[in-house]
């Protein structure tokens, strides 16, 4: 909370003072004092509203905006002014905002395909060259009812061939009724050996009363779309004589959000030696537990930091919260790898760099 308030101020707060002084205040008008305030008024409302749950959605929408519309292009002009006179700074703080406007209007539905190798000694013969398609982070309830996003999705998917569709979590945002609008359309993936998937923080609402309750809800639901909910379980695809696991763990998280994992339940029956895959929604869980855990996890597929659905390369605010937030990590001797998804969706809809993306993982007999 400490190291948050200070990069608040640093970000928010003495961007704003500094400019108030140099051009606002000189004003004296009530009415420029206030409108110069009230970005950041809204801003810090929309933050306390957030942390304690009211319209959890409507809130984090309203931080994305003011962020990327009054907060960034504020703290750039006050970087460069100095550097490079008034118009240059002026002028790249526009472009922030002209980013920020595409990626509101275009960015969040530009779909993205990245593909990665995953080369082992443990990939059985027979499942060399097997194609995993993994999904993540889809937020229905941030999409209009068209559904013409989740029609590219599953037209995507179905090109792509995939062997196993997986999906690491967060297939909504607040409740179970969002999927009602698009379950033609998730019912429609499908692969020679099915959709697995397991829940994310927001699947679970956030009412910690009514979290138990909700993960049954959404275990119906995904179950209705023709999905095997994998919570803290496991299912097993065979290959003639070879067979690969397939384990999920319900959302397994520290600090806020909801954590109701336990891997040592999901791994249980796997005959040690086996080629186990692991749908874990958050990937701290990576560095936390699954490293370490008997028998071994050669795979991990995780979500859940949307890259913070921006990005330049391979610079996103993500880092800072997390070790593992975008694409492949190996383990030390190469035999574990983590894949994280940058997701589909988000409760806000803008990503700028941080394109929605499908991600095809394919297994290779080292």
């Amino acid at each position: 909370m400490i190291i948050a308030t200070i990069i608040f101020h640093a970000v928010v707060v003495l961007p704003d003072i500094i400019l108030f002084r140099k051009y606002i205040k000189a004003r004296k008008s009530l009415l420029w004092n206030l409108l110069w305030w009230l970005p950041t008024s809204l801003l810090v409302l929309a933050v306390v509203g957030g942390i304690a749950g009211f319209w959890h959605s409507f809130f984090m929408r309203a931080i994305y905006a003011l962020v990327f519309l009054a907060v960034i292009p504020k703290l750039l002009f006050t970087l460069f002014f100095k550097l490079t006179g008034v118009k240059v700074a002026a002028g790249i703080a526009a472009l922030s905002v002209l980013g920020a406007l595409y990626g509101f209007v275009f960015g969040f539905n530009r779909l993205a395909v990245r593909e990665e190798v995953f080369e082992s000694v443990g990939v059985p013969a027979s499942f060399d060259g097997y194609r995993i398609v993994q999904l993540s982070d889809l937020h229905l309830g941030t999409y209009p009812a068209s559904g013409k996003m989740l029609k590219k999705v599953a037209s995507k998917v179905a090109e792509l061939k995939p062997d196993l569709i997986v999906f690491t979590g967060d297939l909504v945002n607040v409740s179970p009724e969002e999927i009602e609008p698009f379950a033609e359309t998730l019912s429609s993936l499908s692969a020679p050996d099915g959709v697995l998937s397991v829940l994310g923080n927001h699947d679970y609402g956030f009412r910690r009363e009514e979290t138990a309750a909700q993960a049954l809800e959404m275990t119906a639901a995904e179950r209705a779309l023709g999905w095997e909910v994998l919570n803290n379980g496991n299912a097993v695809i065979r290959r003639g004589a070879d067979s690969l696991f397939v384990a999920g763990v319900e959302n397994t998280s520290k600090g806020f959000f909801i954590s109701r994992g336990d891997l040592p339940a999901a791994l249980s029956g796997i005959p040690g030696g086996a080629f186990i895959i692991l749908l874990t929604h958050d990937p701290k869980h990576w560095e936390q537990e699954v490293l370490s855990a008997e028998p071994r996890v050669a795979l991990t597929l995780s979500g859940h930091t949307h890259a913070m659905q921006f990005k330049l390369g391979r610079i996103s605010p993500a880092a800072l919260m997390f070790h593992q937030w975008s694409g492949k990590y190996l383990s030390e001797d190469g035999e574990q790898m983590l894949n994280v998804s940058e997701g589909i969706g988000g409760i806000v809809p803008i990503r700028l760099g941080s394109w929605p993306e499908l991600c095809v993982i394919t297994l290779v007999k080292k």
